[in-house]
């Protein structure tokens, strides 16, 4: 009896594991604007940035320490990518364009 509840019990470990994978996310860039203003994310969840516009952004996404990560510049039809590994408040940014902000949650 011990066997086949062992093996029960790790095939529903691995489909709960399996139902944890991160999430993504795209933001369109368009018009010198994020298509977002705020969005609500889960540890671990990745978030696209398309850049859908004809000029090139500098996306810098700050955390509530003011630590920042700048993904560097991103020419017009590039994508840029961000894992948001920790819980907490972020402001997102664009360091050419100041009109350029949204606020990620991430939980």
């Amino acid at each position: 009896m011990r066997g086949p509840a062992l093996a029960a019990a790790a095939a529903v470990l691995l489909l709960t594991a399996a139902g944890v994978r991160a999430a993504s996310t795209s933001v369109d860039q368009s018009g010198q604007q994020f298509s977002e203003k705020s969005l609500s994310l889960k540890v671990g969840d990745v978030l696209t940035f398309n850049n859908k516009d004809d000029v090139s952004h500098n996306i810098t996404v700050v955390n509530d320490d003011d630590d920042a990560a700048d993904l560097g510049l991103q020419k017009p039809g590039q994508n840029l990518s961000y894992t948001f590994d920790k819980a907490g408040r972020f402001k997102v940014r664009c360091s050419i364009h100041p009109g350029m902000k949204m606020n990620v949650t991430v939980k």
